[in-house]
Order: structure tokens, then sequence, then C-alpha cells
């Protein structure tokens, strides 16, 4: 028997190659541009091949979250919860929304985009903020279960200004909310200040000068916030009695003695006012100033001099 030559199978091999200037072997380089057409192909087309069933899923899951919505009693309201009235009767404020009960929630909701997202009612809100002038903003919104839940941010009394038959007492917005003939609250009064007409409640107290009751609005604002911020044996409010300025952005705080007389604290309504509130109230209740002396501390500088009234 004849033997074949092992280089004729190689030079077969090399033959069925002619022609091609690359060997048999060779595969096409993944990163040609034929190749990346190839595979973002097949990337689409996997893409593709379920999307039809997940759109069904999607729209399944859709429909049977409508059908809860639409059929468990717990999206029926059922009760109504008043929070944060300090003076406004509560009953008052859920009687406005009375009309809601044994409802679907989903009724009364908007009338805005805003309004359908937070499920809140604002026609209901309106219409208790006009019922309720001390109210000064309110939400009303569907709480799971079957409630509707009403939270109401009543205006609060920050300043009392002296005017014609006694004191009108103002909140941030200088709305009146009272007028008072005696003093019967427990805030600074501002005096001095030229009031231009008759005093309205729950209406704007109409002032020469709105700046001068705005620093007052502030002061008094960040008197407050010294007694939120402070041990009570050293809280300001419960001393203070009177505000007057005296300039642009100087004040005086006026602190009455128990056996007469008064202490007057010369301040500057600056960025610096909150730590001459805190050293006021240091030097009050650790004794620095003479306990019963009366006279002027000027704190409206670098350094607070105390100088007493003289007999």
């Amino acid at each position: 028997m004849k033997r074949s030559s092992p280089h004729k199978g190689r030079a077969k091999k090399r033959s069925t190659a002619a022609g091609d200037p690359y060997p048999g072997i060779f595969q096409p380089s993944p990163f040609t541009a034929s190749s990346r057409r190839k595979r973002a192909k097949e990337k689409r087309k996997k893409a593709l091949k379920g999307w039809p069933l997940r759109v069904l899923t999607v729209i399944a899951v859709i429909l049977i979250l409508m059908t809860l919505i639409a059929l468990l009693p717990q999206f029926t309201i059922e009760s109504i919860k008043v929070e944060g009235t300090r003076l406004t009767n509560p009953e008052d404020v859920s009687a406005m929304a009375r009309g809601l009960l044994d409802r679907h929630f989903i009724f009364d909701i908007g009338p805005g985009p805003k309004q359908y997202f937070s499920l809140r009612y604002g026609t209901l809100e309106q219409e208790i903020l006009e019922r309720f002038p001390l109210i000064r903003d309110v939400t009303v919104k569907f709480r799971f279960p079957s409630t509707i839940a009403i939270r109401v941010d009543e205006r609060v009394e920050i300043l009392a200004v002296r005017v014609s038959g006694g004191f009108a007492l103002i909140d941030r917005d200088h709305i009146v909310l009272r007028v008072a003939e005696t003093i019967d609250f427990d805030l600074p009064v501002l005096e001095g200040i030229s009031v231009l007409s008759e005093v309205i409640p729950f209406e704007v107290l109409d002032v020469e000068d709105h700046l001068e009751l705005m620093s007052a609005a502030r002061l008094t604002a960040e008197l407050i916030r010294h007694d939120q911020l402070t041990p009570d044996n050293r809280h300001l409010m419960g001393l203070v009695r009177q505000i007057r300025q005296i300039g642009l952005k100087s004040f005086y705080l006026f602190i009455p003695l128990p056996q007469g007389g008064e202490i007057r604290v010369k301040l500057e309504d600056n960025r610096l006012l909150q730590e001459k509130l805190q050293l006021l109230s240091y030097l009050i209740q650790s004794g620095e100033i003479p306990e019963g002396v009366a006279g002027e501390l000027d704190l409206s500088g670098e350094t607070a001099y105390f100088r007493p009234d003289t007999a």
C-alpha cells in the first residue's frame, strides 16, 4: 500500500484557502464594525422578545390596584381627625368635612395636579381658610385607612401694639387677631407707633411706618427664639414689658423692677442680636446687674455698660 505524504495534507489545506489572504483557522475580530453591528442587533432582538409579556403584566397590575382601590372599604371615608388647633374649636373644623363621610376618597381630591399627587382636598382647604380667619394655613388629605386628616396652623400673637383704646395683638403678618382694653396677655408692648386708621380684627394693622413694625416683630421673634434655646430660669419674654424704637435699627427694651423703676436695655437689630440677648439673660440671672437698681444697660456696642439712674 502506498502511503500518502504528510506534506500533501497540509498542501491540500493550504490549497483550500487559495485566494484567501488569511489562514483557515482565522476568526473575525469581535471588535470590527460588522461584529459590533451584529451584537447590537442580537441585543435588540433579545430586548424586544419579551416586551409584550411585560406590558401585559404592568397592565394587569394596574387593573388589580384600581379594582382594590375601588372596592376595598378602607378607601371609603369613615372618620375625620383634626390636629393643631389651639384657639379654634376642632369640632367646628371637623364639621366642614362631614360631607366627605361615606364617600370614596378619590371623588373630592383636587382640583390641581399637586393635590392629586398628594391626595389633598384643595377646595375644602380654601373653604376652611375663608371660614376661620384665625387659621393661617391648613392641609386636608386622605390618610389610609378611611380617614380625612386636617392639619391646622393657627395664627399666633407675637406683639402687642398700643392703639387708641387699648392694645392690638398682631401676628407675624401684622394681622390684628384681637383688641384688648387691658393687659391680659404676656407679650411686650410696642410703644410710640403711629396707627393711621381704625383697628379692625383680622385685617392688617395700618401704620405709618411698616419697617418699624417689621423690626419690632423681628425683635420679638428673636426673644421667643432665645427662650426656646435657653433654660427656663433665663427666659426674657416674661420680663420684657415694653419695646420702643429710638432709631432705624435701635430699640429700648423695658424690664420693670418689683420695687419700682425699670431697667432700660438698649439694643441694635443686627446679626449679633441673639448673642446680645444671651448676654442680657446671663447678666440678669447671674446678678451682675445690681439687684433692684434701675438704670440703662447699653448692649448696642462692643462692651456692655450699665448706668444706674441717679436719685
